[in-house]
């Protein structure tokens, strides 16, 4: 009924049913929000930006990229990452691949690209990137783990904090 107390059990039955649990919003403030599932995630998004949160809470913007990271409802995710305004190689054009070019052309254009691919799924508020193949090869077999805060189609995802306890945050928009 309307006004009715709840005990801290039913709170807690109802917020288990409906797939609710306590989180902080952008400017720390608790609300509550649902369990993020691999469903939540699935689409394609743009990059929007990134920057760098030092311990001190000060943000540095990283450079312009053009960014997309996909997740499919089957539980597959791909992103690929380059420096906005790269120029063409000349020789490449017809190509799919950088075969045809020198070793100094090739480190060139690979060297502003960030791109993986391979399984994810959603737990406790993260995803978790398992990677198959990545342009590195020293990333396949790992797992990247980033913090979720999703908002409509505005997602933003977190690193967890290094060492000197800065962490990076990239904002991403859903397209489709």
């Amino acid at each position: 009924m309307a006004g009715e107390r709840l005990d801290s059990t039913q709170i807690r039955r109802a917020c288990w049913r409906f797939r609710m649990v306590p989180c902080l919003d952008g400017r720390g403030i608790m609300r509550w929000s649902h369990r993020m599932t691999n469903e939540d995630l699935v689409g394609v998004y743009r990059g929007l930006g990134e920057e760098t949160v030092r311990k001190d809470g000060t943000a540095v913007s990283g450079s312009t990229r053009n960014s997309q990271i996909i997740y499919t409802a089957d539980g597959f995710m791909g992103v690929v990452s380059t420096l906005a305004g790269r120029r063409p190689v000349p020789g490449a054009e017809s190509r799919m691949d950088l075969n045809g070019l020198s070793a100094l052309e090739r480190a060139e254009t690979a060297s502003d690209v960030v791109a993986y691919a391979g399984r994810f799924e959603v737990k406790d508020g993260s995803v978790h990137h398992h990677i198959e193949m990545a342009l590195n090869p020293s990333l396949v077999g790992q797992t990247r783990v980033r913090r979720i805060h999703l908002a409509g189609d505005d997602l933003t995802l977190t690193t967890v904090p290094d060492a000197d306890g800065s962490y990076g945050r990239i904002r991403w928009r859903r397209v489709r």
